[in-house]
């Protein structure tokens, strides 16, 4: 079960990336990004939750405008670790 709910948290920051593309619910964004935050600070000895950090710092750049193929591989990271939790 919690293993489900953070990979939903995974897969809200993949759409947060798209929607910070396109300049839309910053206030979502923010939010998700310190959702994840909040668990990569959970299981921080992990390589992952490393990681996650780097994909948040990411999704603040890209909520303010700065976007990269960084970018763009942090929103394939986030959708391929929510999709294997979830169907696991």
């Amino acid at each position: 079960m919690v293993v489900q709910l953070f990979g939903m948290i995974d897969l809200l920051a993949s759409v947060s990336i798209i929607l910070a593309r396109a300049e839309v619910a910053p206030g979502f964004i923010t939010l998700i990004a310190i959702l994840v935050l909040i668990k990569s600070l959970i299981f921080i000895k992990d390589i992952v939750s490393i990681i996650d950090i780097i994909g948040v710092i990411f999704i603040f750049l890209a909520l303010s405008g700065s976007f990269s193929i960084i970018t763009w591989l942090f929103l394939v990271w986030f959708l391929q670790k929510g999709l294997i939790s979830l169907l696991s």
